[in-house]
C-alpha cells in the first residue's frame, strides 16, 4: 500500500513539473529569493537564521519571500519587508519558479520545475552525523526515488562537520556539488553567549517560566510508534535530574515538526512543540532528553548534559539504523526509566565535556559561529554578482 501511495505521488508530481512548464519561460528576478523552512511548517532554522544575516546585509536590495502553509500565523513578517506567501498557491508557484535562489532546510517540493539558474541553497535540519537519512536508510525504491526527486537541484550545502559532508551529503545524497563547511547556521546563536542568553530570556518569557526553574527539554525524533516511544517516567525524571543537578526541574516537550505533538500532559510539564525556533528552547534548557534526533549535536556545542532514552533501539536500527554505532557517541544511552535514573545520577561533568570534545573532533566540526553570515554572503553574491560590504 506505501509503495502504491509513493508510486502516485512521483506520478502526480511528474505531471504537474510538466504542467508548469510554461511558467518557466518568465524571467528570473535575479534579487529574488525564497526561503522554507520544515516545509512550509515553520519561521525558524538554518533558512531563519541565514534570511535574518542576509536582511541586515543586503539593506532591501534583495527581495525576501518566506513560503508556509499557514501564512496567516506569520504576517508580523512584512513589516520587515518580506513577502508572505501560501505555499498552496498559484503567487507562490511564480515566486517560487522566477527566484533568483531557494533556501531550504529539507527536502524540496517535487513537483515543482528545477530551473536552469536557479541558485538551491540546502542546509539540511540536522548536525552531526546520527541517524541515516536518504538513501542510506532502508527504504524500498520507489521510496528512495521520490526523495531523490526533492533532492533534486542542490547548488550548494552547508555542513556541521567533514562526518556530515562525507556520509550524509556525499554518501546518503549522493550530493557531489560544492558545500560550505563553517557549519550549521542555526547554530550561530547558540555558539554567541550574548544571543544565547537572550534566547533562553525569550524562550522562558513565552512559556510563563520563572529563571528559577530548571529546564529539562524532551524532545524526541519522529517514528510511526510514536506513544510507545514516549513511555518515559517523567516523575523519577525530574527527581533524579534534581538530585544530581539541583534545583527543581520541569520538562518541556518538544514533538518533531512532521507529527506536531498534540499537547498530552503525560509527554511533559510544558508542551512547547509549536514554539517558534528550537534553538531557544535548546538555550533555555539545562539537560536534553533524546532518543536519535540531531539536537543532540546542536546541545553538545555549549556542553550541556544530553541524555539518549531509547526504549525502541533494537526496532529503530533494524528498521532504520545509524551512520555509527550508538554505543560509541559522547552521549548515555538508557532503554529503560531505571537505566535513565541511574544514569542521570551517576554523571560525571568532567568526563563527558572531554567525551564530547573529542566526539567533536573525531566527526570534524565545522562549526564556527558565522556559518549564517557565510551562507547569507553567499546569497547576496549570487544574486548581485558582488561581495557584501562588511557589517
Amino acid at each position: 500500500m506505501k509503495n502504491a501511495k509513493t508510486l502516485a505521488r512521483i506520478a502526480l508530481s511528474a505531471l504537474i513539473r510538466v504542467l508548469l512548464l510554461p511558467l518557466c519561460l518568465l524571467p528570473i528576478r535575479k534579487n529574488r529569493v525564497l526561503f522554507v523552512s520544515y516545509r512550509g511548517k515553520q519561521y525558524s532554522c538554518s533558512p531563519r537564521a541565514i534570511s535574518e544575516a542576509l536582511e541586515k546585509m543586503s539593506g532591501g536590495e534583495i527581495e525576501i519571500g518566506w513560503a508556509f502553509h499557514r501564512p496567516q500565523d506569520f504576517e508580523t513578517l512584512t513589516a520587515r519587508g518580506i513577502r508572505v506567501l501560501d505555499d498552496r498557491s498559484f503567487a507562490f508557484v511564480v515566486y517560487a519558479l522566477t527566484a533568483r535562489v531557494i533556501c531550504t532546510n529539507a527536502y524540496y517540493k517535487p513537483f515543482l520545475p528545477r530551473r536552469r539558474g536557479q541558485f538551491f541553497l540546502r542546509t539540511w535540519h540536522g548536525g552531526g552525523a546520527y541517524k541515516r537519512v536518504g538513501r542510506a536508510e532502508k527504504l524500498p525504491a520507489p521510496h528512495r526515488f521520490y526523495i531523490r526527486m526533492q533532492q533534486q537541484g542542490a547548488s550548494l550545502y552547508t555542513s556541521s562537520s567533514e562526518a556530515f559532508t562525507r556520509m550524509t551529503l556525499r554518501e546518503a545524497f549522493d550530493y557531489r556539488g560544492e558545500v560550505l563547511e563553517t557549519g550549521l547556521p542555526r547554530n550561530d546563536a547558540l555558539l554567541d553567549e550574548a544571543a544565547r542568553n537572550e534566547a533562553a530570556r525569550r524562550a522562558r518569557a513565552a512559556l510563563g517560566l520563572s529563571e528559577n526553574v530548571r529546564l529539562a527539554l524532551y524532545a524526541p525524533t519522529w517514528r510511526d510508534d510514536r506513544i510507545r516511544a514516549h513511555q518515559i517516567d517523567f516523575a523519577r525524571l525530574k527527581a533524579a535530574l534534581s538530585a544530581r543537578f539541583g534545583g527543581e526541574f520541569r520538562v518541556l516537550f518538544r514533538g518533531h515538526y512532521i507529527t506536531d505533538g498534540n499537547g498530552s500532559a503525560s509527554f511533559g510539564d510544558v508542551d512547547a512543540t509549536q514554539y517558534p525556533d528550537m534553538q531557544d528552547l535548546l538555550a533555555a534548557s539545562d539537560v536534553l532528553v533524546t532518543d536519535y534526533s540531531s539536537c543532540m549535536w546542536d546541545m553538545s556545542l555549549i556542553f550541556r548534559p544530553v541524555f539518549l532514552y531509547c526504549t525502541d533501539l533494537n526496532t529503530y536500527r533494524a528498521d532504520r539504523d545509524f551512520f555509527t554505532d550508538i554505543r560509541t557517541w559522547p552521549f548515555p544511552v538508557s532503554e529503560t526509566n531505571d537505566e535513565l535514573e541511574q544514569t542521570i545520577l551517576r554523571f560525571d561533568e568532567d568526563a563527558y565535556r572531554e567525551a564530547v570534545r573529542r566526539h567533536h573532533r573525531e566527526l570534524g566540526s565545522c562549526e564556527t559561529g558565522h556559518a549564517a553570515r557565510d551562507a547569507a554572503a553567499r546569497i547576496y553574491f549570487e544574486c548581485t554578482g558582488k561581495e557584501p560590504k562588511p557589517c
